[in-house]
């Protein structure tokens, strides 16, 4: 005999899709999908995003950091608020606001490394649940200061392309002054010595003491470098890049060898710079080892110590919000990337 009504509603297995009761590592997930990719969050740490799948080619762009997940209720001795960040850092794709850059005074409190929502659990509202489109809403309140900040997860049917709309609310009765970025780092085997980064970038600065043309340029002692290049994974390379004068807000790591590459799409008015980190077994100490072999390409709205050195910040005014768009993509081929429009196609 038949139950007058399910207990649960269908779980749906095609089209677009959600599922927004998981636990991994001992944080609620969730995880949307369509045809072309998969993107899990991590709701109760940051809203990372540590799964960024392409399905035709199985293949997950995110980096894993060899040291492993960290359980929330796991005891560790006080962190440093100068390299905190890297205590409770999965890999993977992380949120910086309403700070970037080391540990510094802000609104007078002490902001720890790469700023509060990091660490934080969301909340999650499912917005839209239809096989042609999910939108999933998230939202986290710091609690040094008065910010809500809000994004909004949208995939569509047959396009390899996450929508992110995010919007910081000021609930305090003063401006305040910011810096926001965002941290996707990329690890094998997608990354390897042939990938190659594409973007509209005029100049770079290596290590912020020395800037030169992008992408092939030269080092302060003169030896010549392609910036555009990863580095091989043994060789000895650690270092930090800064891309500037940027034409357009966009960028494409591409590996021609696996035809594939990730991308992202912004508003480079809001965010004028990219900072690039690079770990190519070059850390011989703490954290890494000489395990470690990434690359992080992060939209940024100033380079870093910008607080510090009394520049203009984005403004948030009080009362009011700050409202921006990125999109990250997926796509294939072997050509050399020209253009990346404003719907996230590649050229």
């Amino acid at each position: 005999m038949p139950f007058a009504a399910p207990f649960v509603l269908p779980r749906r297995n095609h089209g677009c899709r959600v599922e927004t009761e998981l636990t991994l590592w001992g944080h609620r997930a969730v995880v949307i999908q369509n045809e072309l990719i998969r993107v899990t969050v991590l709701a109760g740490k940051g809203a990372d995003i540590v799964e960024f799948l392409y399905k035709p080619l199985d293949l997950d762009f995110m980096w894993a950091n060899p040291s492993g997940p960290r359980a929330p209720e796991q005891v560790t001795p006080p962190p440093d608020p100068n390299n905190c960040f890297g205590d409770f850092y999965y890999g993977g794709w992380q949120e910086l606001f309403p700070h970037g850059s080391r540990s510094t005074e802000v609104f007078g409190a002490q902001m720890v490394q790469h700023g509060e929502v990091w660490g934080l659990p969301w909340e999650v509202l499912v917005e839209e649940d239809r096989p042609d489109r999910v939108t999933v809403a998230f939202r986290t309140r710091t609690r040094m200061t008065p910010f809500v900040l809000e994004k909004r997860l949208t995939l569509r049917k047959g396009k390899a392309v996450l929508e992110i709309d995010e919007t910081a609310h000021n609930l305090g009765r003063t401006d305040l002054a910011i810096m926001w970025g965002h941290h996707p780092a990329f690890g094998a085997p997608f990354l390897d010595e042939t990938c190659t980064l594409y973007a509209p970038a005029k100049t770079v600065r290596v290590d912020l003491d020395h800037s030169t043309t992008w992408p092939n340029g030269a080092h302060a002692d003169a030896e010549k470098e392609n910036f555009s290049r990863m580095p091989a994974r043994d060789s000895g390379v650690g270092r930090m890049l800064y891309l500037e004068d940027l034409r357009d807000g966009w960028y494409a790591l591409h590996n021609p060898k696996l035809k594939a590459g990730f991308g992202m799409r912004w508003d480079h008015k809001k965010f004028p710079v990219v900072w690039i980190w690079q770990e190519a077994t070059g850390k011989s100490r703490s954290p890494w080892f000489g395990h470690a072999y990434a690359c992080a390409i992060e939209p940024f709205s100033h380079l870093p110590l910008a607080r510090e050195r009394g520049e203009e910040l984005l403004n948030v005014p009080a009362g009011g919000k700050l409202s921006t768009r990125f999109l990250a993509f997926a796509f294939s081929g072997s050509k050399p990337v020209r253009n990346v429009n404003a719907a996230g196609i590649v050229s």
